[in-house]
């Protein structure tokens, strides 16, 4: 009975020892997959991204009003300009020599000057926007210069407008396009400088204020300047032959 007892209990450490092995090799199988998962996936992303800058600069913003007047007719006024500030955080992706994709947060003023006989008002607004850019570039002996294009979300942070035509507020959010030109510096440095002029205008079917008899929409040119850290060796300019 005892010698019985024994080649069960024998048979039963072999067991525990085998379901230990396996156990610990499934372990170390399961690591290494993850461990290489986990490399291919930086590798990927790093050749995906391509760099994250920030700009700042000057808006030039006037609005487009659209009256309906009492006899139902509609008519529309350009408003003058007002002078504002930009700035924002940006990063791009897709490696690509002559294609990149441009995701951004920017802060934006935005308004219009409404002048009358006896007055005039300014009227400011300040919106975070969401930009997103088709970046197409081209490579010279000096930079880069390349053209963007693409949509912008805009949320409304403040309102301050002074006209007594404005009777409401605007909608908190609005939509818009963006076109662009710009140029990047060849330097020997991770950080590269860069210039940017862009127009924006807001989507036709959309108003960033309605309220009748009055429609507003927002338009505006930038000028910014900025720098992006472009990560991997830096840049040499070669030789054009």
């Amino acid at each position: 009975m005892t010698k019985h007892k024994t080649q069960i209990n024998h048979k039963t450490q072999i067991s525990d020892s085998k379901q230990f092995s396996a156990c610990s090799f499934d372990f170390w199988n399961l690591f290494v997959i993850c461990f290489l998962s986990f490399g291919i996936s930086v590798s990927a992303f790093g050749q995906f991204f391509q760099g994250i800058g920030i700009t700042a600069g000057v808006s030039k913003a006037k609005q487009k009003w659209f009256l309906t007047l009492p006899d139902s007719s509609t008519g529309a006024i350009r408003k003058k300009n007002v002078i504002g500030f930009n700035g924002s955080v940006r990063a791009e992706f897709i490696n690509s020599d002559w294609a990149r994709w441009i995701t951004e947060i920017q802060f934006d003023q935005k308004g219009g000057k409404d002048k009358t006989d006896s007055a005039t008002y300014k009227n400011k607004l300040n919106y975070l926007c969401w930009n997103n850019y088709l970046k197409l570039q081209y490579e010279t002996f000096q930079g880069f210069p390349y053209l963007l294009f693409g949509p912008r979300v805009e949320y409304l942070l403040t309102q301050n407008t002074k006209s007594p035509s404005i009777t409401g507020a605007f909608k908190k959010f609005n939509f818009g396009v963006d076109a662009g030109i710009g140029f990047e510096k060849i330097v020997f440095s991770n950080f590269k400088p860069f210039i940017e002029l862009h127009m924006t205008r807001d989507t036709p079917f959309y108003y960033a204020y309605k309220s009748n008899p009055l429609d507003i929409r927002n338009r505006d040119w930038e000028l910014r300047i900025g720098i992006i850290y472009r990560p991997g060796n830096k840049d040499c300019p070669g030789v054009v032959y």
